[in-house]
């Protein structure tokens, strides 16, 4: 009787042993469904009282929940709770994923076949098959560039989002602030405007003026009433787009007690600076290359760079190579194959051109944001100049102002002047306070909008410029708000 041959048991407990291996290590999907009613109470529990936020304030170097809260502290809060921050380190998380993905290899895989044969001396066909593919050309390097500078770009867009939060905050800092000023010069000037129009109502009711008079007084008293409601409405939106770029519900907002900052707390450094070295080519220069739309826009360029490196790379096809074992007729067969792609029909020019196309379109956007940063850079210093001669203009007339309704108190006391008099030179005192703090308040807005050009604080820019090295990232706040 004839022996037949069959293949040696190893062979089966390896392949089902491989077949197992590659079951282990799975991922098991978790359902995270999304409800619009989970956002609006995950917003509401935001509260400066949280222990996480607590812990935070810590490491940021406070002992405890600040008393009085100034912009700076709100600030904190906007790092901690505003969720623009966490839409921007999600896409960072993601984008470092894309690197986990274009670092992998691509899988071998195998193919195992059993069949039957018609000759009853040898019934039984086995095969097993590989195939291993090996990328060539600087494929897997090119991936891994393309992945590591669209992270760099979602990183630099963290600073991005976390400059924007401060430069929305503190420019609506600058207008509550400015609205509580102004309240209190209103009341003071409907008050002084209501004292007024009584004298000329006695006065007109001895003969002494004209109706006329007394009727121009009282629409003027009426406007500034008008005025003062108005600038009480006026600071409740204000609050509330305050709470919202902190990024606290408004009921938590408002027990929160501020502390509202004079006209020369905000920018401290404003006026020492000299207006030239805020015009000078090396402060320009030096300002652009620290602005993070500019670096993330290199960082896109260098991304466009590497995809037309792995488009070029895919004209050179990857090589599989595909061992193989067979038993048929009892007999032991071994082959090694070796399969490419033949490039006959067309050399991926399509998806070359593509990336070619893609990064002139990157360089060209690149160029003329540089061109919007310069422009706005230079609006921006002519309307800080601006700013700070229209203060100057303002501060001599409330100086003059304030010395003639000095010297009228001074005459009224020493009785050369009557109620009516004094009250008239009290008002236009708070006229012209009124415009002086307007011009301070202007001059902080041309502050903050200068800073927002350079994306830079004003009181860094002596230090950034007496540097010839490349500026490090200079935001605050940028790397906590990355963590």
């Amino acid at each position: 009787m004839k022996t037949i041959k069959r293949p040696p048991g190893l062979w089966t407990t390896i392949t089902l042993c491989s077949l197992l291996a590659t079951g282990c290590g799975y991922q098991q999907y978790q359902a995270h469904p999304l409800v619009a009613a989970h956002g609006h109470v995950s917003l509401r529990a935001h509260d400066t009282g949280d222990s996480g936020f607590l812990a935070y304030l810590q490491e940021e170097g406070y002992d405890s929940r600040p008393e009085q809260w100034g912009w700076q502290e709100l600030m904190l809060c906007t790092l901690y709770f505003h969720p623009d921050l966490d839409v921007a380190r999600a896409q960072l998380s993601r984008a470092i994923a894309a690197i986990t993905t274009a670092e992998q290899r691509p899988n071998p895989s195998v193919s195992i076949a059993a069949g039957r044969r018609n000759e009853p001396e040898v019934p039984e066909v086995y095969s097993l098959r590989f195939n291993i593919p090996i990328e060539t050309a600087g494929k897997r390097q090119a991936r891994i560039d393309m992945a590591s500078n669209l992270s760099e770009s979602a990183r630099l867009n963290i600073a991005q989002t976390t400059w924007n939060l401060r430069y929305r905050l503190l420019s609506s800092w600058i207008e509550f602030n400015a609205a509580h000023q102004n309240l209190a010069m209103l009341k003071e000037e409907v008050q002084l405007r209501s004292e007024i129009v009584s004298m000329l109502t006695l006065r007109l009711q001895a003969g002494m003026i004209s109706s006329v008079e007394l009727s121009n007084a009282k629409l003027q008293w009426q406007k500034s009433q008008q005025a003062l409601v108005e600038e009480q409405g006026r600071i409740d939106e204000l609050k509330t787009q305050l709470a919202s770029n902190v990024g606290l519900p408004l009921d938590k907002f408002e027990q929160l007690p501020l502390q509202l900052h004079a006209t020369s707390q905000l920018f401290e450094m404003q006026r020492d600076f000299d207006i030239a070295n805020l015009i000078d080519t090396t402060a320009q220069d030096a300002a652009l290359l620290n602005r993070v739309d500019i670096r993330a826009g290199l960082a896109a360029y260098a991304a466009s760079e590497a995809r037309l490196r792995l488009e070029i790379a895919r004209q050179y096809p990857d090589i599989h190579l595909g061992p193989s074992y067979n038993y048929e007729e009892g007999f032991h067969i071994w082959s090694l194959g070796i399969t490419s792609l033949l490039n006959v029909l067309h050399r991926n020019q399509g998806l070359i051109a593509e990336a070619k196309a893609l990064r002139e379109t990157e360089a060209a956007q690149f160029e003329a944001l540089q061109a919007r940063v310069i422009a706005a850079m230079d609006s921006a210093r002519s309307r800080y100049r601006s700013a700070l001669l229209a203060l100057e203009q303002a501060r001599s007339l409330y100086d003059t102002q304030r010395t003639q309704a000095e010297q009228a108190r001074l005459r009224f006391e020493h009785g050369f002047a009557d109620r009516l008099e004094l009250s008239t030179y009290q008002l236009e005192n708070v006229l012209a306070r009124q415009r002086f703090l307007a011009a301070e308040y202007q001059v902080q807005r041309a502050a903050a909008a200068l800073e927002d050009s350079m994306q830079l604080p004003l009181e860094n820019l002596d230090s950034l410029t007496s540097s010839s090295r490349r500026p490090a990232l200079h935001h605050p706040f940028a790397e906590e708000a990355a963590s």
